[in-house]
């Protein structure tokens, strides 16, 4: 699979893509900086882009058949926005956007009421973050594309370890952690298996 990742630099970005790369994929990694990315490898590509640069992002999408979105907090409703216009622009189907824990009300109706409470807590002490990532979620269910929003709880640089929990178990908890490995695993296979169509889906070690 050909795919483009937003947010190559970060934390997640910089695991998820060696992974890609181990797994046989193509890799766009899109950066401000290419000294950003050091890995080399021969079905890696690397593509210099602003986020408020739709023509840019366009071009860090030819060919490709999916992309990951994991942007930070202060740029991730507006990156998003502007991707999810440059791939309608150039007919790129397939999305995956890493966002937070219950960030959006449908996913919220899912926790049990002790959970719900907790989480608003949260809302409230981490307002501007956890409202961006609303903005980011809405912007990704509306866009009419093909999605699948991942939200992890708090992220550790654990290793991999393929023991994590995913959509409907029980007890999902954002006082939960994954490691980014994990992370990685579970978003590459759910585009390798096509799974979470039009969903959010929670993930927790």
């Amino acid at each position: 699979m050909r795919m483009t990742v937003f947010g190559a630099s970060g934390s997640v970005g910089s695991v998820l893509i060696p992974e890609a790369l181990r797994r046989g994929h193509e890799v766009i990694a899109v950066t401000r900086d290419a000294s950003h990315i050091t890995l080399s490898h021969s079905n890696l590509t690397v593509a210099i882009a602003e986020l408020d640069c739709v023509p840019a992002l366009e071009k860090a999408l030819a060919g490709a058949q999916a992309v990951i979105i994991s942007l930070g907090d202060a740029v991730c409703d507006t990156g998003t926005r502007a991707i999810l216009a440059a791939m309608r622009n150039t007919g790129v189907q397939r999305v995956e956007a890493l966002t937070g824990f219950g960030t959006s009300v449908i996913s919220r109706r899912r926790l049990n009421p002790a959970m719900r409470g907790v989480v608003g807590a949260v809302r409230l002490l981490a307002r501007s973050g956890f409202s961006a990532k609303e903005r980011q979620d809405a912007l990704v269910r509306a866009s009419g594309l093909t999605y699948t929003i991942v939200q992890p709880p708090t992220l550790t640089f654990g290793p991999a370890t393929g023991a994590y929990q995913q959509g409907d178990y029980r007890g999902p908890s954002i006082l939960g952690r994954i490691s980014r490995a994990d992370l990685a695993d579970f978003m590459l296979d759910n585009l390798e298996q096509e799974r979470y169509l039009n969903q959010s889906v929670y993930v927790q070690n």
